[in-house]
């Protein structure tokens, strides 16, 4: 004979199934009843509403505040990034017209949105490079980076589809004093046109990618849930002259990311 299903979970499982219906009520957005309203319609006791409750927020369905209640929550755009067509397009469009480099990107190619429904949000600052960004670049402990820290949200919310911290090799940027300026964000045709301006070309992209738990911090910016799952994605830039020029590591919420590649291979000889 099957276990029985506990109360907090049947509840739990009949909200959940309102919020994929889009009920009333259970829309992205709106107020949850009450734990004590759920009490006098005799959904249980106030220990099982709230275990169903707390089941939901474990599973990124709702959010729960102290003293304003529980909300389901509202979910920014899922992106798909496609990085072997990504990283092609996003080097032509280093090569395009004003107007057409000033109209697109790269996240709203991921999310689908327009381009005037995203938000560039950046700070920049000089630092000194520890162990691990010396060997990336290939230059002394301590030779002095630009930090560029980075991230993105749709039009009137301040939940982060993306954190990134990029870095260059500071004198190496200072060619172009425009390039240390964060204010000249959103770049047009981004790192691919900002490189360009200094006489530099991406020859390749070589991506890593690992996953971890979300730090409450990162969860916070996300907008999910604490300990979630992220893709944490180490993109080196590498040019024609095959010197390391620029790494970003971006910090990517599970839920909502795609990965997708397409990867031709060679044919077999007759």
């Amino acid at each position: 004979m099957a276990p029985k299903t506990p109360q907090w979970r049947g509840l739990a499982d009949e909200i959940a199934q309102e919020i994929a219906a889009g009920s009333v009520g259970y829309r992205p957005g709106d107020q949850l009843p009450q734990i004590r309203d759920l009490v006098a319609q005799g959904k249980g006791s106030k220990t099982t509403v709230l275990a169903a409750y707390k089941a939901l927020e474990t599973e990124g369905l709702v959010s729960m505040t102290r003293g304003h209640g529980t909300k389901v929550r509202v979910r920014p755009p899922h992106q798909i990034r496609q990085h072997q067509d990504r990283y092609v397009w996003e080097k032509r469009l280093a090569k395009q017209r004003d107007e057409e480099r000033q109209s697109s990107g790269v996240i709203d190619r991921d999310t689908g949105l327009g381009h005037d429904q995203i938000e560039t949000h950046a700070t920049f600052s000089a630092v000194p490079a520890n162990a691990d960004l010396a060997e990336r670049f290939g230059v002394q402990p301590g030779t002095l980076m630009l930090h560029r820290q980075y991230w993105h949200s749709t039009a009137g919310d301040s939940t982060a589809l993306s954190l990134i911290d990029s870095y260059l090799v500071h004198e190496v940027a200072a060619r172009n004093p425009d390039l240390l300026d964060s204010s000249k964000e959103p770049w047009p045709g981004g790192t691919h046109h900002q490189l360009s301006t200094i006489g530099i070309e991406i020859d390749r992209i070589d991506d890593g990618i690992r996953t971890r738990l979300a730090t409450q911090e990162e969860a916070r910016k996300l907008g999910i849930p604490v300990n979630s799952a992220v893709f944490l994605l180490d993109k080196t830039s590498i040019s024609t002259a095959q010197e390391v020029v620029e790494y970003s590591h971006v910090i990517l919420a599970g839920e909502r990311t795609e990965l997708r590649y397409s990867v031709p291979l060679e044919r077999w000889g007759k």
